[in-house]
């Protein structure tokens, strides 16, 4: 789009082209609202990209989860922060059972104690259920 020149507008108002002046300040108009536009959604671009990164660099990597930096005891998943960029903090199910609740996956740390092949005195596996 081609903006209209300030000093166009003044000569065709000195010609006495008033209906063409006004249609040249409505382009600028047009013009102006369209920057004003453009640089809102660039502003909001740069404040998410600034917010995502201020996210990543206040969490750190401890297998199998992210850690926030500033609360070591918080958790968040991994699956959700690598594929969405979300921070999703997981829900301690039991000392070092963790669960996501927005993608349900579980995951367990070093402290997790796994439970033993028979449970509750009926014989079977607790993973195969037989």
């Amino acid at each position: 789009m081609a903006i209209p020149n300030y000093q166009d507008i003044v000569a065709l108002i000195k010609k006495g082209a008033t209906i063409e002046a006004q249609e040249k300040i409505m382009e600028l108009r047009e013009a102006a609202l369209e920057f004003q536009n453009e640089n809102l959604a660039l502003k909001n671009t740069v404040r998410e990209l600034k917010e995502a990164q201020s996210l990543r660099d206040g969490l750190e990597w401890h297998k199998p989860y992210y850690a926030s930096k500033q609360k070591p005891d918080e958790k968040f998943c991994q699956r959700c922060f690598d594929a969405n960029a979300k921070a999703i903090r997981l829900q301690e199910l039991e000392p070092g059972y963790w669960r996501c609740l927005e993608c349900k996956n579980d995951f367990t740390d070093d402290k997790y104690e796994y439970p033993s092949a028979d449970y509750e005195g009926t014989g079977r596996n607790q993973t195969t259920g037989y």
